[in-house]
């Protein structure tokens, strides 16, 4: 809440405003003999502007300071000032905040409150975040209710609000002595997508204590990646077998189960994963390509991976030529060192533009030039080039080029 106020005399202070925030400003329960700050702000809210020459407390248990000497408040322009409670006794306090604008008498500008305690519950944490949760998995954490005053307090019941949100090991009633703790759990069990939020209350002879609650539920489903969508593997001798590996990762919240995998293309065979394997969620495994062309020319095929998860099937499309001995041809790149401090630089290639890109040296090129051997006659590629520095971070792709091998 806010509070606004006029003051000064009609005839020199027209358009004089002044907003107090917050108002009231409330600080709880506070153990006796302990103290408790807060801040509120003075604004200038009107069109004149005013000095501020005085601020003050008109009750018991309650400082103000941050006002030093007095501050002039353009239109718009605000303070922060500090409010300290320190309670002497375990009653109800009540105060207010004074200001005296132009020198004149101090006025009425906000309130203050508080509460003295002999008796101080605390819960940690004051606040519990669950985070993403999956709908149809409860996630529990633990807190622990402590009476860190010097008398006895009686708790007298303990509520959970909000969709999904329970409390458990708590007994009620009970009576915590001095310095004494008990640990109970929070639980959020999500029944459908979507943010929530509650609260716990626990009930005592004196002031409640309350627990802000909230949590994400999320739907729960598999995520099947694969780390590349495309293998080309140029130019191959007519009896050699080069082999690629393409990881396949789970990145949902629930097990991906993969019921096939299949290729296209008489001269590619697979390895590595076999059908009907389930991953669970963050587990990896690994497929093998092997490419063993039989005879010449461009030799298209694809991989097919299907599962449970969204977007089945996941394909890999897969590209290579045969060739024979003396038919080999290479593409020569060069490009600019790059002004920032780097270890080397990655190549990639792909047969269309704009990716998707394959990354042709495993480790980084420390020349600034690298030439690619496994192309083939009549095909066109495209090539990115990025630089990655000492902690493995790479830069983002090059500007591309396109390179067209002539036919033989």
């Amino acid at each position: 809440m806010t509070g606004c106020v006029g003051l000064g005399k009609p005839s020199t202070t027209t358009g004089i405003a002044m907003e107090v925030t917050p108002n009231p400003l409330d600080f709880g329960t506070v153990m006796v003999g302990s103290s408790s700050t807060q801040t509120v702000t003075v604004s200038n809210s009107g069109s004149v502007k005013f000095t501020l020459t005085k601020v003050s407390a008109s009750g018991a248990g309650f400082t103000i300071s941050g006002l030093p000497n007095p501050e002039t408040l353009v239109p718009g322009k605000s303070i922060k000032l500090t409010v300290v409670f320190k309670p002497t006794s375990a009653t109800q306090e009540s105060s207010n905040l004074l200001v005296a604008i132009n020198a004149q008498s101090p006025h009425t500008a906000g309130s203050l409150k508080g509460t003295g305690s002999n008796s101080l519950l605390s819960v940690t944490p004051s606040v519990v975040g669950f985070g993403n949760v999956s709908v149809g998995s409860p996630v529990t954490q633990p807190l622990r209710l402590t009476n860190s005053g010097s008398d006895s307090v009686m708790i007298k019941s303990v509520s959970a609000t909000g969709s999904g949100f329970s409390i458990s090991g708590l007994i009620t009633p009970q009576t915590l002595t001095p310095g004494e703790s008990v640990n109970f759990t929070a639980e959020f069990n999500p029944k459908s997508a979507g943010t929530e939020t509650g609260t716990i209350s626990i009930t005592t002879e004196g002031t409640p204590v309350n627990v802000g609650l909230n949590g994400v539920g999320v739907s729960s489903a598999a995520q099947l990646v694969a780390s590349t969508t495309s293998l080309s593997f140029g130019n191959v001798m007519i009896g050699d077998s080069p082999s690629q590996q393409v990881t396949l990762k789970n990145k949902g919240n629930a097990s991906a189960e993969i019921s096939s995998v299949s290729v296209t293309g008489s001269s590619y065979t697979l390895g590595g994963i076999t059908s009907k394997v389930t991953l669970a969620p963050d587990q990896s495994a690994m497929l093998t390509v092997e490419f063993g062309p039989k005879t010449m020319g461009t030799l298209p095929g694809k991989v097919t991976i299907s599962s449970n998860a969204p977007g089945s099937p996941v394909v890999i499309e897969l590209s290579g030529a045969g060739t024979q001995k003396g038919q080999q041809q290479s593409v020569a790149l060069n490009w600019d060192k790059s002004p920032a401090q780097v270890v080397g630089y990655f190549v990639y290639r792909s047969s269309k533009s704009s990716g998707p890109f394959s990354k042709l040296n495993a480790e980084a090129n420390v020349d600034t030039s690298y030439t690619d051997s496994s192309v083939a006659s009549g095909q066109k590629y495209f090539y990115v080039v990025t630089a990655v520095n000492s902690e493995n971070i790479e830069s983002s792709f090059s500007n591309e080029i396109s390179v067209t091998i002539p036919s033989q």
